[in-house]
């Protein structure tokens, strides 16, 4: 797989089939315009392609900074498995946002990125103020010549799939929902960086990863996680909070690996995939009641994945 930074004035000379939208998560509904841009390449005999935007739209139009699913080094990961042939990425800027919808198909998908076939979704919007919409684009693909397929809303439980539902839902902490939405578990992924050592001083050593600033926060508490070391996976006790007892601040992610004998993590990018939530966070009134709480957790989780009372 490519991955290939354009602008609009880039030129590429391959053809391919594009799939356009913001993608945070690629979740299920995601998924199935993914599955349909590669079908869609194969049927058409060029590459299949995604049009990601480096930083969500939302942080231009709105003025905000989005709470993302997925870092783009996740969003690499999964596209690459899913058969994708070209990542083009580009920063949404506001010559992009002011672009009207023709100049945005016929010059720059047509024109530039030499578009063979576009895939959407069935809300999706384009074009200055989102004055575009799968009517606009199917006009504009029928007067350019390139096929065009729009997807209908994937749902689960009678209501469609959508990244505000799984945002909402790991916040709440119902990581099982997100799971279910997403098809695989709420991951974190960071560096591990050197924290106070304080689990170590109780006789609990803990991975510290770099939370990004930009992932959306799940709910603060405790829970049993799936940790991917080195391509190697191992079950885990995390917790996600602010640390209470001590008055720290900012956000923590403190991992606890179960069976781990490998050297120190120290700078290492870690996957922490939020498998059950096990409890709320806690404020406790010193270090030995944290310590008896923390064991407690340890045992109790230790007994779930002998148990496999969980999904993987």
């Amino acid at each position: 797989m490519e991955v290939i930074q354009v602008d609009l004035d880039s030129e590429i000379s391959q053809e391919a089939t594009i799939a356009l939208g913001n993608f945070d998560g690629l979740h299920s509904g995601h998924k199935a315009l993914i599955e349909e841009v590669v079908e869609m390449a194969k049927k058409l005999n060029c590459r299949s392609s995604v049009l990601m935007f480096k930083t969500h739209t939302k942080n231009t139009t709105d003025g905000i900074s989005q709470e993302l699913l997925t870092s783009r080094s996740q969003k690499h990961d999964i596209l690459r498995e899913m058969g994708i042939d070209i990542i083009y990425e580009i920063e949404f800027t506001k010559r992009i946002m002011r672009m009207s919808p023709e100049a945005f198909v016929t010059d720059f998908l047509v024109g530039h990125l030499k578009a063979k076939g576009v895939v959407v979704g069935y809300d999706y919007r384009f074009g200055f103020k989102a004055s575009g919409d799968v009517t606009t684009l199917d006009r504009l693909c029928k007067a350019n010549d390139i096929a065009l397929s729009v997807k209908k809303a994937v749902t689960y439980e009678d209501e469609a799939i959508s990244s505000t539902r799984i945002r909402s839902a790991v916040k709440e902490g119902d990581v099982k929902l997100a799971r279910a939405l997403l098809t695989r578990p709420f991951t974190i992924r960071g560096k591990v960086v050197p924290g106070k050592q304080l689990g170590r001083t109780i006789g609990i050593p803990t991975a510290n990863i770099l939370y990004n600033a930009n992932y959306v926060v799940p709910k603060y508490g405790v829970y049993l996680t799936g940790v991917t070391v080195d391509e190697i996976y191992y079950y885990g006790a995390t917790n996600i909070g602010t640390n209470p007892t001590f008055d720290e601040q900012g956000i923590k992610v403190e991992t606890y690996l179960y069976d781990y004998e490998g050297d120190s993590l120290y700078g290492k990018i870690i996957d922490v995939a939020l498998l059950e939530f096990i409890r709320p966070e806690e404020a406790f009134d010193g270090v030995e009641a944290l310590k008896a709480r923390m064991d407690k957790d340890l045992s109790d989780i230790r007994e779930r994945i002998s148990r496999e009372e969980f999904t993987k």
